[in-house]
């Protein structure tokens, strides 16, 4: 629905690739909110003058850790990127992120991938 809000679904391809799982509420809504912040993002800058390309979403479990990542085959992006906009969904993924104790990574080859890990707390 995000693309279709962008005009997009002509020229933008999204893939999603998780398996089904359980996640706690006060987990679940911070993750897709920073999701939405990032597919929004991708479709602002990553994809300038009506490019064609690709938003990937990925969910996986593993080793009682999350990971999360959100990719695009855009323009990329430097690891210290100007502000493009208000800066307000970047200043908000990074308090989501510090908010689940969760680690970022940005990796900028062939577009934009932005990597979370987050522990899973598992009740015994």
């Amino acid at each position: 629905y995000i693309i279709d809000t962008f005009d997009a679904s002509d020229r933008i391809h999204f893939c999603s690739e998780m398996e089904p799982l359980e996640l706690d509420v006060d987990l679940a809504i911070p993750i897709g909110l920073i999701v939405n912040e990032l597919i929004s993002n991708s479709l602002k800058y990553a994809f300038p003058e009506n490019r064609f390309g690709e938003i990937g979403v990925r969910l996986v479990e593993k080793d009682s850790h999350l990971f999360l990542m959100v990719t695009d085959n855009g323009v990329g992006m430097t690891s210290d990127p100007p502000i493009l906009g208000t800066g307000f969904g970047t200043e908000l993924i990074r308090l989501l992120t510090v908010q689940l104790d969760g680690k970022m990574t940005l990796q900028a080859q062939k577009g934009t991938a932005i990597i979370f890990e987050f522990h899973l707390n598992k009740a015994a």
